[in-house]
């Protein structure tokens, strides 16, 4: 049983600046440019540096984005009005369509923006990072809160965990960090059932009829016994038919839902040049940005009336806070990246041997930060080398033991299991159960499916692939 303890530290409301702080550190390059593309749109004094000195070159005037206060005034009564904007619905329609963020957020981005506290956000980074490629969290609530245990020094309960898992599976898309089908699909047809209207009694009681289906009937559910899901269900085979067409319509893999994902964009690049690495964030298409010297010099007109040099104020104080998060950001960046790169230099140069166990911790040690900076930082980036791309996890090990109590890299046990593939007969492959068993003989206490992950960790693929046929 874990230890109890909880630092007052995790307990408090983060701030929003705190909270945008984390945020940009959490979110990968790709995300950065739609984070700053927002805020250049949410913030009229900000700018984008790189198309006004585009503009510059190509205008003889100054630009003015608002020729006259009268423009600057309405202006602020849209961005005041929240919902109750009322221009014409032209006019209303352009303004939704100009203020929505084009790209859907990840669950990451929504953590950040959900409200949460600082010690909920730890166990909602922990349950997200722990995904696996479909979207579903396999390992067992225990053990990740005993990844949280070694990494923070408390525990947060079963009692807390469990509830932010159910907040983070209400993310978009819906069922994200589902521990299996039936709770995958149970949570989409909730959201479901949450979007009816009071009085929608058929469709709310079809929504109910399928949770029973799946929750209570799931092995009559999956082989489709139709005719004993009608009489146990008490309606028609038609019935039936029609709520399978609702769970048919829902995604039993939320992890995969945007092919574009596929495409591995790196946050780092680190190049060799007579045994020195250079290392460089990567971000060509990121906005640069920079404050507008129109409204700083409408903030310090003594002409400007009150009510507008006040609205100009907080936009300029958030603006030059966003900027210096920015740069604090960059500066984080590769001070972590350099960290790593220090710590596996023998791995950079020999073009990927000699990987060394190499902990969170030690990397926080190195740049005398939070062990939470660390891992926003490392969580879903990547570096480009000169021989591939990785994951910047890929650098880290987990801490295992030996069934002698022993302390050893996870990055051991991915050897060993290689080894045992390696040597394997091709006509007869090694079954995951088959390694297990046979890495547990030799004193290295592993399940299955710790196996499996391993294994697709390195590319290998299943034993029925990799049998080998002999005439």
């Amino acid at each position: 049983m874990l230890k109890n303890i909880q630092g007052q530290i995790l307990q408090q409301k983060l701030s929003p600046q705190a909270i945008q702080a984390q945020l940009l550190l959490a979110i990968p390059t790709i995300a950065l440019e739609q984070e700053i593309k927002k805020q250049l749109e949410d913030n009229p004094v900000l700018e984008d540096s790189t198309e006004t000195e585009i503009r510059k070159e190509n205008e003889p005037a100054e630009e003015q984005v608002y020729e006259n206060d009268s423009d600057w005034g309405d202006f602020i009564r849209r961005k005041d009005s929240g919902s109750g904007f009322t221009g014409t619905d032209e006019e209303r329609t352009d303004y939704l369509m100009n203020k929505q963020y084009k790209f859907r957020e990840s669950p990451l981005e929504q953590v950040y923006r959900s409200g949460l506290n600082s010690d909920e956000i730890i166990i909602a980074e922990e349950i997200l990072g722990s995904l696996e490629d479909d979207g579903y969290l396999r390992i067992p609530l225990e053990e990740l809160r005993q990844d949280i245990f070694e990494k923070y020094g408390y525990d947060p309960g079963e009692e807390k965990t469990e509830a932010v898992l159910k907040l983070v599976q209400k993310l978009d898309p819906p069922g994200i960090a589902a521990r299996n089908l039936q709770e995958c699909l149970t949570v989409q047809l909730n959201e479901i059932e949450n979007a009816l209207s009071n009085d929608d009694t058929a469709h709310r009681d079809d929504i109910e009829l399928c949770k029973k289906m799946i929750n209570e009937h799931f092995d009559d559910f999956k082989l489709k016994h139709f005719e004993k899901l009608a009489k146990d269900l008490n309606v028609k085979i038609e019935k039936i038919d029609e709520l399978f067409g609702i769970i048919h319509k829902l995604n039993p893999a939320p992890g995969k839902q945007d092919t574009a994902a596929d495409y591995i964009i790196p946050d780092f690049i680190v190049k060799e040049a007579d045994g020195v690495l250079n290392i460089e964030l990567t971000g060509d298409s990121i906005p640069g940005i920079r404050l507008s010297r129109k409204y700083s010099e409408m903030l310090k007109d003594k002409k400007t009336d009150k009510d507008t040099r006040e609205f100009l104020k907080n936009k300029v104080d958030s603006a030059r806070w966003f900027i210096n998060a920015i740069q604090q950001r960059r500066e984080t960046m590769l001070k972590i990246m350099t960290a790593i790169a220090e710590r596996q230099k023998e791995f950079f140069l020999s073009h990927g041997e000699n990987l060394k166990p190499m902990y969170e911790k030690d990397i926080a040690e190195d740049v005398n930060m939070d062990i939470s900076t660390v891992s926003r930082v490392v969580r879903g980036k990547y570096v480009q080398t000169e021989f591939g791309i990785f994951e910047l996890k890929y650098f880290f090990s987990q801490a295992m033991k030996t069934s002698g109590g022993e302390d050893v890299s996870n990055k051991v046990y991915m050897e060993k299991i290689k080894e045992l593939i390696d040597n394997e007969d091709k006509t007869k492959p090694l079954s995951d159960d088959k390694i297990a068993e046979l890495m547990n003989k030799e004193g290295f206490s592993l399940a299955r499916r710790t196996v499996a992950k391993y294994r697709e960790n390195m590319r290998i693929p299943k034993a029925t692939l990799r049998r080998k046929i002999t005439s």
